[in-house]
């Protein structure tokens, strides 16, 4: 199959109009005027870009990983109607049996769920600060282990690619060392670390930020905190939430300035409430309501985003971002986050497949995952 005559974002992540021929799964060629006998789709007018790959994302359309019966799949189906081709199903801090549970079943919905791969688990937590916890639930947040970071990384299965923590909690520099040994990415986040336990977690190996700004110490002129090291060292990757709530879009502004384009992943922080049309949300017994697009708690803590990841890069369209930089953080970095970016998150020959087409006023039209047409608008 032979994708022809698209606005294409190439693995330099320069916009350039040809085409792409697609074989099992993978692309096989770019070039101007494909032509091999076999069946072409016209993409005139179209913008087509790496899939997005949100690496931080909790649910969607009613469910979320840490409810008592999730429908995971139902999620991964919405996803690629947002465009999104690849996932990090994120835990949240349950008590820790029921912690396990969440990794075991992001690992079997990984291999029966159709529409965005499940690629990744991302572990919010356990290892957090109570002062820092958001919405997380204070009971289930416990001190820094080894012997526990290895029994999540066995029921991952491989797939546990990203943890947040709080690198000021006693214990919490072993345990940054040791997954980094591991090849997890380590992220500093519920957070109230000084910029010296901050730039002490980054020398033992941590490498980015969690929902940058949110749940961690605020920035201050004569003790610039954790964020003062995420911001400033080139060594740190920022996950930004894009919705406008999280983040004023004067923050957005700082943080890119700050990072480039390099140095930032897009993230939605997603909960029960992306995809569905209320203002409030009942399940196990807790109510959340939404408001403004984000999740909030009764006593208006936010828990979560209620918008995809396309809400957020919409959002920075209108915010004057370039595309080619907004791309680059929606695909190719959440994809370095997860350590499959030698499979996914540009389009280059070799790689997957896995596309997001947008129209002319950047909303999707189709969804390619694998080569395969999972979704047309």
């Amino acid at each position: 199959m032979i994708l022809k005559n698209g606005m294409i974002m190439d693995e330099n992540f320069q916009l350039r109009r040809c085409d792409i021929q697609i074989s099992e799964g993978q692309i096989t060629a770019i070039g101007e005027d494909l032509t091999d006998g076999e069946a072409s789709v016209d993409m005139t007018g179209k913008y087509i870009l790496p899939g997005f790959i949100d690496s931080h994302m909790h649910g969607a359309v009613g469910s979320k990983i840490s409810d008592s019966d999730p429908d995971l799949c139902a999620i991964t189906r919405y996803e690629v109607t947002q465009g999104v081709t690849s996932i990090a199903l994120s835990t949240v801090c349950t008590e820790y049996s029921l912690l396990l549970r969440q990794i075991d079943r992001a690992v079997e919905a990984s291999r029966t769920c159709e529409g965005a791969k499940i690629a990744a688990i991302h572990a919010e937590g356990p290892f957090i600060n109570r002062k820092k916890k958001g919405a997380m639930e204070e009971s289930a947040i416990i001190s820094p282990d080894i012997q526990k970071l290895d029994e999540m990384i066995e029921h991952g299965c491989g797939m546990l690619k990203l943890i947040t923590l709080a690198p000021e909690v006693p214990g919490a520099l072993e345990v940054i060392r040791h997954a980094a040994e591991k090849g997890l990415t380590v992220s500093m986040g519920h957070t109230d670390a000084t910029y010296d336990e901050a730039m002490a977690a980054i020398d033992a190996g941590a490498s980015q930020s969690t929902h940058t700004f949110n749940a961690m110490r605020a920035l201050s002129h004569r003790e610039p905190g954790v964020l003062g090291a995420a911001l400033t060292d080139p060594r740190v990757r920022c996950e930004m939430i894009c919705d406008h709530t999280h983040l004023h879009p004067g923050a957005i502004k700082l943080i890119y300035r700050a990072k480039g384009a390099d140095r930032i992943n897009i993230i939605s922080d997603s909960e029960h409430g992306a995809g569905i049309n209320a203002d409030k949300i009942e399940f196990d017994g807790e109510v959340r309501y939404i408001v403004d697009g984000v999740m909030k708690m009764e006593d208006g803590t936010i828990a979560g985003s209620a918008s995809s990841l396309l809400f957020g890069i919409q959002n920075l369209i209108k915010d004057g971002i370039p595309l080619t930089d907004i791309s680059k953080m929606a695909s190719l970095n959440p994809a370095k986050t997860l350590k499959i970016d030698h499979l996914t998150g540009s389009i280059a020959v070799g790689k997957a497949a896995d596309l997001a087409v947008l129209d002319g006023n950047y909303n999707i039209d189709c969804t390619y995952v694998d080569g395969v047409c999972v979704y047309k608008a």
